[in-house]
């Protein structure tokens, strides 16, 4: 699957583009049409575990097509799942609180670019979602979340190194 020109902008400016993981993920990718209600059930990073061994073996993506920022918001979520999980490829590999920080992190710095009305609705929305559901990892993200903000420096290692001193303190 293609990415689109505004998603790579994205995380070129956010220094986290690099080729060789792109081409891999860009490999490991299908699109999907979210106008489909059906089809939004799919969207995700999902990962491909030893399960004896506890090892990540492969992350598969299936993303929406780019149709406008609510779209391209999401695979921004995704893509990012997948360029932090990247590295981890073939060592143990467990989900953990941290796992949905750094997405909710660059989700909201594309709003912050891109401050449409659209955008800002669905943001709030999924904020509220996330404050009525009971997942621990996204709570934990959103309450990290204008934290990692505040600290931001364009360098997704300290961004994820913010999370691990966020982690100790709230446990």
């Amino acid at each position: 699957m293609e990415y689109h020109s505004k998603i790579i902008d994205f995380f070129r400016r956010h220094n986290m583009y690099d080729p060789e993981v792109f081409e891999y993920l860009k490999t490991n990718s299908s699109g999907v049409d979210y106008r489909d209600p059906d089809a939004r059930y799919l969207i995700g990073c999902f990962y491909v575990k030893d399960i004896k061994n506890e090892r990540l073996l492969d992350l598969k993506l299936v993303l929406p097509y780019v149709t406008d920022d609510i779209t391209a918001l999401i695979n921004i979520n995704e893509i990012t799942h997948g360029i932090e999980n990247y590295p981890k490829r073939g060592k143990k590999f467990k989900k953990d609180i941290t796992i949905e920080a750094l997405p909710l992190l660059y989700e909201k710095l594309y709003i912050l670019e891109n401050p449409s009305e659209a955008l800002l609705a669905y943001a709030r929305e999924l904020d509220q979602r996330i404050e009525e559901s009971s997942a621990r990892e996204y709570k934990f993200a959103l309450k990290i979340r204008e934290e990692l903000l505040k600290n931001y420096s364009g360098d997704m290692k300290k961004s994820e190194k913010e999370v691990k001193r966020a982690v100790r303190r709230f446990h």
